[in-house]
């Protein structure tokens, strides 16, 4: 029998060896836990998001899919190029096919361009639709129907006819080509700018439905306005896109509690919270940079974290809220001035298209007394720190 010490010194050994592991599995638990949420997925009607890279865009997501699977046609609207780029690689993506559209993946080709590098190579019609065609022409079966036809059209220079036979022939075969042009805007005053390219572009995505064509494009501006700036192409017809309408996409501001989940998510308290969002306002793009420079802030044990985050935030996007206003025209940008340096709108900040735009893109927004006011604060700050001239002379 061994010596009742012993037996204490052995009890208390194994208690402490007891606590010991349970101390342990608790901090491994709560490793897994946190770097579980930092990479989370959400599940959003039965499809799974990455949370960081598309934060406070699951809506639009859905939407964009369903467009698709319907063979629809989309245009999305954002002042943020990433925000629109990142959202159409995401879609286009064959390692996320299978995620986002099922079965059909298989019968789906994609072909994703940059407006602006095919201007840059000065890129005629012909030249677009070669481009346009290579992710479809790298799937064609040799000496197929489908084969002959494309090569037809090669011989024809692209023409509408010879399109229209190959969007016919891809109805037949099942498959559908979802053409995305990022910076469709740029089109403006180049070689692609003219009544003919655009009334292909709506025949061969609106003549049949659901069209073996789902056309997918992406700006700065609204359809409306797009129409605007080439009525002179068409004066006498119905604008080129307007079969686009109804699936326009403004990827927009947050609501106050979508904001908050979004934070929350995030791990960030509520002062936390309310700085954030009194400097970012509620768009995600500027929700996410703001929330970045405070974690980074907070890593480096910042004596005043705030006050670091808010100087770092600000030179991350003062190049882009340049860009921003010298997007707007003269007037509106005048008007939004005058708003900030005099606390007063002018008589003729009553561009209601343009009011509208801003205000779901989250640069401005009415108080509780229905007064317009800019937001977010960091736009007001960079405002308050340049002349009128520097802002809206461009």
């Amino acid at each position: 029998m061994l010596p009742t010490d012993n037996i204490d010194l052995m009890y208390w050994m194994g208690l402490l060896i007891g606590l010991l592991g349970t101390f342990t599995g608790i901090l491994i638990a709560w490793a897994i836990y946190r770097a579980f949420r930092r990479k989370a997925q959400v599940s959003y009607g039965g499809l799974v998001i990455p949370e960081q890279q598309f934060a406070g865009r699951k809506k639009e997501i859905i939407r964009l899919k369903r467009q698709i699977l319907t063979g629809h046609s989309s245009a999305i609207v954002s002042m943020f190029s990433k925000d629109r780029t990142t959202l159409l690689s995401y879609l286009s993506d064959p390692s996320n096919s299978k995620e986002l559209y099922g079965e059909l993946a298989e019968n789906f080709v994609f072909s994703l361009l940059d407006i602006n590098l095919l201007l840059l190579n000065n890129c005629g019609p012909t030249q677009f639709w070669e481009r346009a065609l290579k992710p479809l022409e790298e799937k064609m079966e040799p000496n197929s129907p489908l084969f002959q036809i494309y090569q037809a059209c090669q011989q024809n220079q692209f023409d509408e006819y010879s399109l229209d036979r190959l969007i016919v022939q891809l109805k037949q075969e099942g498959w559908r080509l979802v053409l995305m042009l990022d910076r469709f805007d740029e089109l403006f005053n180049s070689n692609l700018d003219n009544p003919a390219f655009f009334a292909t572009l709506r025949n061969l995505a609106s003549s049949r439905s659901p069209s073996s064509l789902s056309l997918i494009i992406s700006g700065n501006i609204l359809l409306k306005q797009f129409h605007e700036q080439i009525r002179d192409l068409n004066p006498n017809g119905s604008p080129y896109l307007n079969f686009m309408e109804s699936g326009e996409i403004v990827l927009g501001s947050l609501s106050d509690s979508e904001a908050d989940e979004l934070l929350r998510q995030m791990f960030f308290s509520k002062p936390e919270r309310q700085f954030i969002k009194e400097i970012a306002g509620l768009h995600p793009h500027f929700i996410q940079l703001a929330a970045s420079a405070l974690q980074a802030a907070k890593e480096n044990q910042e004596q005043q974290p705030l006050e670091i985050a808010k100087k770092d935030f600000y030179d991350r996007i003062e190049n882009m809220l340049t860009h921003i206003i010298h997007s707007w025209n003269p007037a509106i940008c005048q008007a939004i001035v005058s708003l900030v340096k005099e606390n007063q709108a002018p008589d003729f900040f009553n561009d209601e298209e343009e009011l509208s735009l801003l205000e779901k893109q989250g640069f401005v927004m009415k108080d509780s007394h229905n007064q317009w006011q800019v937001s977010p604060g960091v736009l007001v700050d960079f405002i308050h720190d340049k002349t009128e001239q520097e802002l809206c002379n461009h």
